[in-house]
């Protein structure tokens, strides 16, 4: 027995398409089409469920590109992750279903979220920098852990 299934039209998103005006300097070059992806996956108010591999696949790069640039995108505030396989774009870009609505939400905007500031590109950097001193104290950390336990019964004899 065959179903018949009709595609269903997605709903319409209204958004002001200006996703990349506000990208900073320094993204890596993969961070773009998956910033496009997500902006055409979208729905109304931001919300993308996608996982890295489906990405990956539709856009034809590996995984580990695309959490490299979704971590980049996190920094730059332009996506939020709110779970496995959920993303919400800034509302600064993302799409609804009417600009009133955007605006409604951009109104409650975290000032800290917002990446139309002129120290826009510094915060970007700094969390950056952020992120790769707790790398490295991590990798210190693991680096003492794999150094062999203290002997205390050889420390005792002498």
């Amino acid at each position: 027995m065959t179903i018949a299934v009709e595609p269903a039209a997605p709903e319409y998103v209204w958004t002001a398409n200006n996703a990349l005006v506000f990208a900073p300097r320094g993204m890596p070059p993969a961070a773009y089409p998956v910033l496009i992806h997500l902006l055409g996956r979208q729905e109304p108010g931001g919300r993308c469920l996608v996982t890295h591999g489906t990405i990956a696949a539709e856009i034809g790069i590996t995984r580990s590109k695309v959490t490299r640039a979704l971590q980049h995108l996190g920094f730059a505030r332009m996506v939020w992750k709110e779970g496995n396989g959920a993303y919400r774009l800034n509302p600064l870009i993302a799409g609804f279903r009417t600009p009133a609505e955007q605006l409604q939400a951009i109104a409650a905007m975290d000032d800290d979220d917002r990446f139309d500031h002129p120290d826009f590109q510094e915060r970007y950097q700094q969390q950056i920098e952020t992120h790769e001193q707790e790398k490295q104290a991590k990798a210190a950390e693991r680096q003492r852990r794999l150094e062999p336990p203290v002997d205390l019964a050889t420390r005792r004899r002498t």
